[in-house]
């Protein structure tokens, strides 16, 4: 029923800069640059503006979307003198992401200057292979931290094992069907939560995600579940004396959602009795859809495209 990522959403304090960056400098196109809505003539108007506060951005990552929401009180890692915040401060279930690429020496041909002259770019001279056992697929990554001083990597997938050839292949196939030049999809989130059992009892029997990879040593566990194109990395610590609850919910990346074919068939199966919305993404994507507790007060939206003028 979970057929990819829809969106990500980020909170951001510094939106034309942020904005900047994942368009012009990765090569993503714009597809909405405020809040709109329709008004009596049908017209889509704005309904913020810079003095508001407020803007936001809605970018097309291959099948889905990145949204940039402006918040001026939003969580940064970058203190008022410039400084960055040691990322092991950092809050949130998702502690970063990754784009999908099909080549990362091509990528690295076109972000070449931005990486080099960027104040926060970390792999300058291009693509680092990974360590091969430092995740459940040997990555080479592109990397850089945002104006949150957030960590962003571009991901090509290396692993040369025949185990890992499957997943490697799905990736491959599903990103060619996706819109978008250089960037074609979100690659995985790496994500930390407080209670690991509840978790896969969402991901896993609610949604019916994969188990694709169980990991686990003296520190830390956890699963990769797949959600299409996208990986998602969840581990959990096991000393949890110091841990609060409230460093797993919203951060930087304040809320994902999920694209399903089938919303009203996921409804019945999971047995949910509260709203179910209809609203537009973005410019002319309406969508039906429903938002659920992921696990520790962090929320996910499951969400069906509509034809443009249905409705629910």
């Amino acid at each position: 029923m979970i057929t990819d990522i829809a969106y990500l959403e980020m909170r951001v304090r510094y939106f034309d800069e942020c904005r900047d960056v994942y368009t012009r400098e990765l090569g993503m196109t714009e597809i909405q640059d405020t809040t709109s809505e329709p008004d009596e003539h049908g017209e889509w108007i704005s309904t913020v503006s810079a003095e508001d506060g407020n803007r936001e951005s809605v970018i097309q990552v291959g099948n889905s979307f990145l949204i940039l929401h402006e918040d001026h009180n939003a969580f940064t890692q970058v203190l008022p003198d410039g400084k960055q915040l040691d990322t092991s401060l950092q809050e949130g279930a998702v502690s970063h992401y990754s784009f999908y690429t099909q080549s990362n020496d091509h990528a690295f041909s076109h972000i070449k200057n931005f990486l080099n002259t960027y104040r926060w770019g970390t792999t300058k001279e291009g693509p680092a292979v990974q360590p091969m056992n430092h995740s459940y697929l040997q990555r080479s990554l592109l990397e850089f931290n945002d104006p949150n001083n957030y960590m962003i990597q571009i991901s090509e997938i290396t692993d040369p094992r025949l185990e890992k050839q499957k997943r490697r292949n799905e990736k491959r196939k599903m990103a060619l069907r996706n819109p978008g030049g250089i960037i074609t999809g979100f690659d995985h989130f790496h994500m930390r939560c407080y209670d690991l059992k509840r978790v896969k009892e969402f991901y896993v029997d609610k949604l019916g995600l994969e188990i694709i990879d169980r990991h686990e040593n003296e520190e830390v566990e956890g699963y990769v579940f797949v959600a299409g194109l996208c990986d998602l990395e969840v581990h959990t610590v096991k000393d949890k004396t110091d841990v609060s609850k409230s460093k797993y919910q919203e951060g930087v990346v304040a809320s994902f959602g999920f694209w399903t074919d089938n919303l009203d068939e996921l409804v019945n199966k999971i047995g949910f009795s509260g709203d179910i919305i209809e609203r537009d993404i973005a410019l002319g994507v309406p969508v039906k859809s429903i938002k659920l507790d992921s696990g520790d007060g962090f929320f996910v939206e499951i969400l069906e495209q509509l034809e443009a003028g249905s409705k629910v």
